[in-house]
């Protein structure tokens, strides 16, 4: 029990890192990094927010290809 909680611990914090690097590249494609100097308060505002969105996209996007991965695995 002890293994399965660490080994899941290593994979959020992992995904958590991963993440966080595929939601600046979201932005990125949306051209609101940190090129654009001219924003207003609410267009920050509405990036910061685009940026937590992406983070949690992310994070669920890697723990559903981490899953497909793991049945893939268990079925070959």
């Amino acid at each position: 029990m002890k293994r399965i909680f660490v080994r899941e611990l290593f994979w959020f914090v992992i995904g958590s890192v991963i993440s966080l690097f595929l939601s600046f590249v979201f932005l990125g494609l949306l051209r609101l990094t940190s090129e654009a100097e001219n924003l207003n308060s609410i267009e920050k505002i509405f990036t910061v927010q685009l940026y937590i969105i992406g983070c949690f996209v992310s994070l669920i996007s890697i723990y559903i290809f981490r899953l497909i991965v793991k049945a893939v695995k268990n079925y070959l």
